[in-house]
């Protein structure tokens, strides 16, 4: 299994008074190889703190790992634009090689964020990380 892990720190105005506050942007990205699939695990967020980093992040898994990618989002707590820009240029590297993206466990907060970009007709969507490696 390999664990990335990557912590933004940047800073916001509280008040005059007080100063600043530390705001922490995270984001951890785990990989492993699961029934002939290569399952990766997103906890914390994907944004424009953060999706640059996780782009090289796929780009070294997907050059390693010549795969069906099965994307679980269960512990992805927010994403934006950027995030999901990541997942169709993923999409697109994958189809170079004739390779499927699939994504599972998908929290109400991103799906509602899939859901106004329309992006949800576009992606293969499951309810479980199993019901995705059965699908292969």
């Amino acid at each position: 299994m390999r664990t990335n892990s990557i912590i933004f720190h940047y800073y916001t105005p509280l008040c005059p008074i007080m100063g600043m506050l530390k705001v922490e942007n995270a984001m951890q990205v785990t990989g492993e190889l699961k029934n002939n699939a290569f399952v990766v695990t997103i906890q914390g967020q994907i944004d424009t703190e953060t999706y640059g980093e996780f782009n090289k992040i796929l780009e070294g898994y997907v050059e390693g790992n010549f795969t069906p990618f099965v994307i679980n989002c269960k512990d992805l707590e927010y994403i934006n634009s950027s995030g999901l820009t990541s997942f169709v240029h993923l999409s697109q590297m994958l189809e170079t090689f004739q390779l499927k993206l699939l994504f599972c466990e998908i929290q109400p907060a991103v799906q509602e964020v899939i859901d106004i970009t329309e992006l949800g007709t576009y992606f293969n969507i499951y309810a479980t990380e199993q019901a995705a490696l059965e699908s292969l």
